[in-house]
Order: structure tokens, then C-alpha cells, then sequence
């Protein structure tokens, strides 16, 4: 049975800032993202993990993606790559990064902007007995998963967020499949994937291994654009990292990233219209959200 994500379930579950406290209290993240081609996914992603709570968010991408990033969002740590043939973070680098985290239990987010070569940095990532607290799966990722090019299993605490044909390549069967029964598909991603899959789309569905379901009613049409999807992976990723020092699971986390996505969205279509707002303009509203909740 589907459970309506309300905002006072949001408020019972997001990690609360505790006056004793410092950066590792709130846990770290890892975003792995951006290419020569695709250089605003991990501004918009970095910003996201930063947005929602982490204590240190760190950026792995190539030395043109980290130099534009660090003038945007200086709070980030820099951890900059060599550049492979297809623009993107190199796959030895990838293996370096995952060695130098190894004690750092940190949360990792792959995949957005990623670009060609994504699948090998994924596998060198990830590999076998991941070092990972959790992670969050999106984009290339997502496609190198589908395309087996991941090994099994996933890091505990995985959630994976595909958008309808996303879901439709890690399910093995068409976009009109998933459209026509979201609930079937986005359970059964979850049992395939042993971990918390996020359906994206009108009506947002979350669920988790063993059948829980979460539907997410906030969100408009003016985040059908470019860039919304990296900002709600860094979201997610930022509150997993924080809410897995205060024992939340990832399917609470990622129903409050979706809803705190979706509502800051709703908000700022009446200030900007569906039209006109840009992905980052979420970010004002999700701030104004959050105050309100004494977060």
C-alpha cells in the first residue's frame, strides 16, 4: 500500500543540526560527476549534496569541471582527475579515489554528467566490497548498471533515482511498460536491485526491498528540464550521508529529497512560473522551506 509523503513525515525524519556537533557529525560525500561535455551536472549535483546537509562534500571530475565548480560553491573539496579520451574523470584516477576513501565511510554519487566512459569509472568505483556507507546511483550510472558493467552487489544503503527510461533499460523492457504500471516497476526495481529505487516523474514513486512504497504529489512540469535531476541526486545524496549519523534509513531520505525537490519547485513556479524558473532557483525555496522547519 502506498504511503502519501507528507511534510510532517518529512519533518520527523530529516536530520536535525544539534548545537554540539561539527562536520563529521553529519557525514561525508563523495560526488563523482561532470566531463568536459557535461561540466553544469556536477555544479548543480555538488550544490545539491551541499544544500542537504553533509558536512563535507567532496568533487571528483576532471581539472576544467573542478576549477568552475570551486567558483561557484568553494565549499566543496577538490579532488581533481585526469582527463580520459571521452572527456571524462579517468578510470585509474576513479581507483586512486576509491583507495584514498577507503576509511572515510563516506557516501558516493556517480553518474551525473558523467559522459562517455562512465561504466569504467562506475566499476572502478564501486568494484568488489565497496568501501561506501551508501550511495546514489543517477544518470551513467544508472546506464552502466543496465548494462551489466556494474558488479554485484550494490554498496547497503544504495538508492538508485532513473527516470522513466532509465528504469525502463535496468528493468529490460520499455519506457510504455514502466508508464503504464510505475508501482510494478519502481517495486520491482528495488527487488532487482536489493536497494531503494526512486521512479522519477509526475507523481514520484519511492520504494524500498520488501514492498514499501512512497508517492510523492509535490513537483511541477517547470522541472522538466536539464539539470533538475542532478540537483535532486546531490540532494539525496547530501541528507543520506547526514541521515545515516542520526539513523535514518535511504528510503526516508530519499522520500524527503524528493519532497523537499518537489515543494521548493512549487514554490518557486509561483514566484518564476513553470516556464521561466531555472534548476537552480529551487535552491532559494528549498532554503526558505527548511527555516521554516527550524532545520
Amino acid at each position: 500500500m502506498q504511503q502519501e509523503i507528507t511534510r510532517e513525515l518529512v519533518q520527523s525524519w530529516l536530520p536535525r543540526r544539534q548545537a554540539d556537533s561539527n562536520k563529521g557529525s553529519y557525514g561525508s560525500v563523495l560526488t563523482a560527476a561532470g566531463s568536459l561535455a557535461y561540466r553544469g551536472a556536477a555544479a548543480l549535483c555538488a550544490e545539491g549534496a551541499l544544500r542537504g546537509g553533509a558536512g563535507l562534500v567532496y568533487l571528483a571530475s576532471v581539472e576544467p569541471v573542478v576549477q568552475m565548480v570551486l567558483a561557484r560553491t568553494p565549499e566543496c573539496c577538490a579532488c581533481g582527475c585526469r582527463t580520459a579520451a571521452g572527456g571524462g574523470i579517468h578510470p585509474q584516477d576513479a581507483a586512486a579515489l576509491r583507495s584514498w576513501f577507503a576509511e572515510k565511510h563516506a557516501v558516493l554519487l556517480a553518474g551525473p554528467g558523467s559522459g562517455e566512459g562512465a561504466g569504467e569509472v562506475c566499476r572502478a568505483l564501486l568494484g568488489k566490497n565497496p568501501p561506501w556507507a551508501g550511495a546514489v546511483l543517477d544518470a551513467d550510472a544508472l546506464n552502466a548498471l543496465a548494462a551489466g558493467r556494474l558488479r554485484d552487489p550494490l554498496p547497503e544503503n544504495t538508492i538508485l533515482t532513473p527516470h522513466p527510461g532509465e528504469a525502463a533499460r535496468l528493468l529490460g523492457c520499455t519506457v510504455a511498460d514502466v508508464q503504464a504500471d510505475r508501482e510494478q516497476a519502481v517495486l520491482r526495481l528495488a527487488e532487482t536491485y536489493h536497494c531503494v529505487a526512486v521512479l522519477k516523474g509526475s507523481g514520484t514513486l519511492i520504494a524500498a526491498p520488501g514492498g514499501e512504497l512512497l508517492h510523492n504529489a509535490a513537483g511541477n512540469a517547470g522541472l522538466a528540464r536539464g539539470g533538475s535531476g542532478d540537483i535532486l541526486a546531490g540532494l539525496t545524496a547530501g541528507l543520506l550521508a547526514a541521515g545515516l549519523k542520526q539513523n535514518r534509513t535511504p528510503a526516508q531520505m530519499a522520500a524527503c529529497a524528493v519532497w523537499l525537490h518537489g515543494t521548493a519547485a512549487d514554490r518557486c513556479a509561483r514566484r518564476r512560473s513553470m516556464t521561466a524558473m531555472l534548476p537552480t532557483d529551487i535552491f532559494a525555496d528549498l532554503g526558505e522551506i527548511l527555516a521554516e522547519m527550524e532545520l
